[in-house]
């Protein structure tokens, strides 16, 4: 009798051991799936310039094209580059000061195509013109096209960078705020900050025109664009049909999805009213490209200054 238990307990013993590794075997069996896992994913700004690409999901036009895209957002360049340098995402939208310093530390990466944004001077009311703000502050990111925008604003109305105060905010949304608590005079935001910060009392002093190449782009690493061209062509196909749908039926259908990318309820329906023609893809102009990386090299953020033809990849979906 005592032999009979003694086995009974073996084979018991012998089924949980069994029962027990399916679990695991269920976990080895999702690693190897997630080891071919074809999903692209891309870095994304709290920007306009980013909208397209929420549209694209929303209204499906990636699947449409047959391509996986999976969206993550960062709310400064900093956290963006951090997600580079680690391999968690393979394109990023950005701009091309930021560009310029991706490409220092990612030699594999490459701009790809011009994206549809904007920035914008939003200041105090008391403060009427550009001029106004001499010797006072203004908030920017140092890192990206905020300050870059601001130089050339304050060179327009002869003016240079060392005639204000400037306070390094990387937060977007922060700025806002800052502006609000009249901790900073003037801040540099892309939209939907300028509006935030409309609807926060502020007045818009200058804004770039959204129909310009205001050095928005999109960049991918070279797994991208080397090997999976169609994707990539797919994913400007994509974002051309979400331009597309924005210009005709303006902002209004958004309106979840500018509360994504960072409006306010009160902002949010604010921008319904505006009209934006948000342009296909265009290949940067070289012109735009040296001025962004003169700027950069000047202001310390890369020692050497690169050329275009160095750091862009030619897709078939994007022309001049």
């Amino acid at each position: 009798m005592r032999r009979v238990m003694k086995k009974l307990g073996l084979i018991f013993a012998a089924l949980l051991l069994i029962v027990s590794s399916l679990p695991l075997l269920s976990m080895q069996d999702v690693k190897a799936a997630d080891s071919t896992d074809t999903t692209i994913k891309i870095g994304t700004t709290q920007s306009v310039a980013s909208l397209p690409f929420y549209v694209a999901q929303d209204k499906k036009y990636f699947q449409a094209h047959n391509v996986t895209v999976e969206l993550q957002q960062f709310k400064t360049p900093a956290e963006l580059n951090d997600a580079i340098k680690a391999g968690t995402v393979n394109g990023a939208v950005t701009d091309l000061v930021n560009f310029t310093q991706i490409a220092k530390k990612n030699k594999s990466w490459k701009v790809a195509g011009t994206l549809t944004g904007y920035n914008g001077l939003v200041a105090n009311k008391k403060f009427k013109n550009v001029k106004k703000l001499k010797g006072k502050k203004i908030a920017v990111n140092k890192q990206d096209g905020s300050k870059y925008y601001l130089q050339q604003l304050l060179k327009k109305n002869n003016m240079k960078l060392k005639d204000v105060k400037i306070k390094n905010v990387e937060q977007q949304a922060t700025r806002v705020k800052q502006l609000k608590s009249k901790k900073v005079d003037a801040a540099v935001v892309a939209d939907p900050f300028i509006t935030n910060a409309k609807k926060n009392g502020a007045k818009v002093i200058n804004k770039q025109k959204a129909n310009a190449k205001n050095g928005d782009v999109i960049a991918f690493s070279s797994d991208i664009y080397s090997k999976r061209v169609t994707d990539l062509n797919n994913i400007f196909n994509s974002y051309d049909d979400a331009a597309k749908e924005l210009t005709k039926n303006g902002l209004t259908p958004a309106d979840l999805l500018l509360l994504q990318i960072g409006a306010t309820r009160k902002s949010a329906a604010a921008m319904n009213e505006m009209e934006i023609k948000f342009g296909n893809s265009k290949r940067v102009k070289s012109s735009d490209f040296d001025k962004a990386a003169i700027y950069a090299k000047k202001q310390k953020l890369i020692k050497t200054r690169p050329s275009l033809n160095s750091v862009m990849v030619k897709v078939d979906k994007v022309k001049k």
